[in-house]
């Protein structure tokens, strides 16, 4: 078993692929479990009805179109009350709650609809936190959601200026109380310790006094609407800031840090991507490599993650199975992958469902645990969040047999073919789409291919009678995926 199902145990990055563009061979090929892997790290998976289509397409040519598709989505649309203010609230006689309840549900939209661009919304909505329920205002909470949207793929340094004046921003760290006569610390602090430097990182106490004078004055707020400058509230006297002395504003706050202390930016973002989409071991060669590209690129994104994603080093075999699905990853691949028909009365709440039981499992989306964000992998697996994962995997998959039985063998056939009738292929085979690059340990296997027989004579199998196309089958896979979701290996990607 992989010593990642154990989350006692710390491993070391094996993984000695380089940036170099990954070209397939006979000992790293193209296959179902690469195209698996790829959409699972870079996405929210992908129907397993289109997989065997993308074995047509080279993996550049693949990332290329996933990208473009990324570039063109519109962002999510105004659900109507994107712009409400607080007397638009009050006179719609609704719960602010209800509104950011309704928001949730069209972000699980987003997840099984869309796929690379959401996966990096996630990604940056966990690196530059709000908690929702720190401000309670649904309006900002969509802006700042949208704000995500646009700028996950552009340049960094400009997503940095953006995001630091959005209105939810503003208002959970504070930004919205600093003025001149009575400077608020905070934002200045987390501009630095958790969106571009790290703790204790290339900046001082006075740095953070310094820096918080110059983003006074964005105080002005009428009935709970956008927040914009006031100059009156702005101190317009010398600061200094990296030993750099004017009279600094936002604007150059930004401009002072990334002249400044572009390497250590770039190494640290690079670093927390890295953990995100390839491992939580951290090989260093990669991360300096991966750094200077990004300054050579002037910190634009859509080219660093276009290297980081096109790799050997992604793709190396190493890479898989050592990251720990997350809640969020781990209801929303069943559900996509599948693609199964639900209960009418489960489909019309299916967003809703998924958005609660992820929260139960300790992910609320837009409402991360603290202004750090959810620290990921080893910590969403515990004693108790670990029952939660077999217990919901396996009501998904119920909902779809009580739904319609005859699409679980119409599933199986899509696997592995309309005349398979060997159990232990069948297994094989079906391994293939539920882990990526995992091979099933023989105890495994023989506990599969016992749960996959069932009470059908050994027999009647290979030859003996038994076809893919019997009555059985739709029970018969059904017990072997309820047994596949509890592997420990399941729920690493």
């Amino acid at each position: 078993r992989s010593d990642y199902c154990d989350i006692s145990i710390v491993r070391t990055n094996c993984n000695e692929g380089t940036l170099s563009a990954y070209v397939p061979d006979s000992n790293n090929p193209w296959d179902i479990s690469k195209i698996l892997f790829l959409f699972r790290r870079i996405g929210f998976s992908v129907k397993f009805i289109e997989v065997k289509n993308h074995l047509n397409s080279s993996p550049s040519d693949l990332i290329d179109k996933i990208f473009e598709e990324a570039l063109n989505i519109p962002v999510s649309a105004d659900p109507g009350w994107a712009n409400f203010n607080n007397s638009d609230f009050t006179a719609s006689g609704k719960n602010r709650g209800a509104f950011f309840r309704d928001h949730q549900k069209i972000v699980f939209n987003d997840f099984l609809n869309n796929g690379l661009r959401e996966r990096l919304t996630l990604f940056w909505s966990n690196h530059f936190v709000t908690e929702y329920y720190m401000y309670n205002h649904p309006a900002y909470t969509f802006r700042y959601y949208n704000n995500i949207q646009n700028n996950v793929l552009g340049n960094f340094k400009e997503f940095v200026r953006t995001i630091g004046l959005d209105d939810a921003m503003l208002m959970y760290l504070n930004g919205f109380e600093n003025k001149n006569n009575a400077p608020n610390e905070n934002y200045a602090r987390e501009l630095y310790e958790l969106f571009t430097l790290g703790e204790g990182n290339g900046y001082s106490h006075d740095d953070i006094t310094e820096t918080a004078r110059a983003l006074t004055g964005y105080n002005s707020r009428q009935n709970g609407g956008p927040i914009s400058f006031n100059q009156n509230r702005f101190d317009d006297k010398e600061k200094t800031i990296f030993g750099k002395t004017g009279n600094w504003d936002y604007n150059d706050v930004i401009e002072i840090l990334f002249e400044e202390k572009s390497n250590l930016i770039a190494d640290f973002i690079c670093r927390k991507i890295y953990k995100h989409f390839i491992s939580p071991d951290i090989n260093e060669e990669i991360i300096l490599e991966l750094s200077s590209f990004l300054i050579q690129n002037n910190f634009e994104l859509l080219p660093l993650f276009k290297k980081i994603f096109k790799s050997e080093h992604f793709f190396n075999s190493s890479a898989s199975n050592v990251i720990i699905k997350s809640p969020i990853d781990l209801m929303v691949f069943i559900e996509k992958e599948f693609d199964f028909v639900k209960p009418s009365n489960f489909t019309d709440n299916l967003n809703n469902y998924l958005r609660a039981r992820t929260m139960d499992m300790g992910q609320e989306v837009l409402n991360p645990i603290d202004v750090a964000g959810w620290q990921e992998n080893k910590d969403w697996i515990s004693t108790g969040t670990l029952p939660m994962r077999w217990e919901f995997g396996d009501y998904l998959i119920n909902r779809y047999y009580v739904a319609n039985k005859e699409q679980f063998t119409t599933m199986l056939k899509i696997m592995v073919g309309e005349n398979q009738d060997n159990p232990e292929q069948i297994i094989k085979t079906v391994n293939k789409y539920l882990f990526c690059n995992y091979e099933i340990l023989n105890d495994e296997l023989n506990d599969a291919i016992s749960i996959f027989k069932g009470d059908i004579p050994d027999n009647y199998f290979n030859g003996g009678g038994w076809s893919i196309n019997d009555s059985t089958v739709p029970k018969q896979f059904y017990d072997l995926l309820r047994f596949f979701v509890t592997l420990p290996e399941f729920q690493l990607k």
